[in-house]
C-alpha cells in the first residue's frame, strides 16, 4: 500500500500524458491585432488559439496540445525599433532575439515553436533587404536549437521549428503612416526566400501568403475570417513534426 506521500508523487504515467506544447512567436499578427483598429480579436477567434482547438479537436483520445501564443506588436526578427513601439507606449524592445531566450526558458518543455515574423522588417525606415530580414530569421532558428533544454522533456532535442512568411503588405494610408512604404514587392520575396531557408536548415516552413490574405483595411494586418485557415494550415503540418 503507497503512503500518503508516495500517491501524491506524479507517476511517469502521468507525465507522458502532459500536453504537447507549441510556441507561437510573432508579432501584431500572432497578437492579433484587429484591421479595423479596434484593438484584438476575440481570444477564440484568434488562430493559435483555434490551432489549440482545432488540434485537440482532431485527437480527442490523445496528448491534448497547448499553443502558447506570444505576439507582439511591432516585433522584428533582430532590429531594435523605437519608432515602431512609439504608437504602442514606446516603452518594450521590438527586437525578437531579445525577447526569445526569455520566452523559450518560460514556456518550455516545448515540442514546436513557430517563428512567424518578418512583417516589421519590411518597414523603409529600417532599410533591410528581403535576403537581410531572411538572415535575421536564420539568426532565430539557431537561437531556438541553441536553447538548453527547452526541448521535450527528457530529451537531448531543440523543440521542432516551423518558419512562417509573412502576409502580403498591401500599401494603404494606414500601412504608409507605420512605415511600410515599398513593403509590398518586398513581401512578396520572402516566402520564396524563407523557403529555402528551411530547407537549408532542415526546419519546416508554412506559406502563409497561400492560405490567408491580409486586410484591404489597414493592408497589414488579417481580418477574422482570416483566422482560420492560418491555423488550419498549421494544424495539418504541426502532428507530422512534434514527437
Amino acid at each position: 500500500m503507497l503512503s500518503s506521500a508516495q500517491a501524491s508523487i506524479p507517476s511517469l504515467e502521468a507525465e507522458s500524458m502532459e500536453p504537447k506544447s507549441i510556441l507561437c512567436f510573432g508579432d501584431s499578427n500572432t497578437w492579433g491585432m484587429a484591421p479595423d483598429g479596434s484593438g484584438r480579436l476575440p481570444f477564440e477567434t484568434r488562430w493559435p488559439n483555434r490551432l489549440q482547438q482545432i488540434l485537440n479537436q482532431q485527437n480527442p483520445h490523445h496528448q491534448s496540445w497547448t499553443v502558447f501564443e506570444q505576439g507582439l506588436n511591432s516585433r522584428t526578427w533582430v532590429m531594435d525599433d523605437p519608432l515602431g513601439a512609439v504608437n504602442y507606449g514606446g516603452d518594450y524592445s521590438c527586437n525578437g532575439r531579445h525577447d526569445l531566450p526569455m520566452i523559450l526558458h518560460s514556456c518550455k518543455p516545448l515540442h514546436v515553436v513557430i517563428l512567424a515574423l518578418g512583417c516589421n522588417d519590411c518597414k523603409s525606415h529600417l532599410n533591410l533587404s528581403a535576403e537581410e530580414i531572411t538572415s535575421g530569421a536564420k539568426i532565430l532558428i539557431h537561437d531556438v536549437r541553441m536553447s538548453y533544454q527547452c526541448g521535450p522533456h527528457n530529451s537531448n532535442r531543440p523543440p521542432a521549428i516551423v518558419l512562417v512568411s509573412p502576409g502580403v503588405i498591401q500599401t494603404t494610408p494606414q500601412s504608409l503612416a507605420w512605415g511600410f512604404k515599398g513593403a509590398t514587392a518586398k513581401s512578396r520575396l520572402l516566402p520564396s526566400l524563407y523557403r529555402n531557408l528551411a530547407e537549408q536548415e532542415s526546419v519546416c516552413f508554412f506559406d502563409l501568403q497561400t492560405v490567408a490574405e491580409t486586410s484591404p483595411l489597414d493592408g497589414v494586418h488579417f481580418g477574422a475570417d482570416q483566422q482560420d485557415p492560418i491555423a488550419a494550415g498549421l494544424a495539418a503540418l504541426i502532428p507530422t513534426i512534434a514527437s
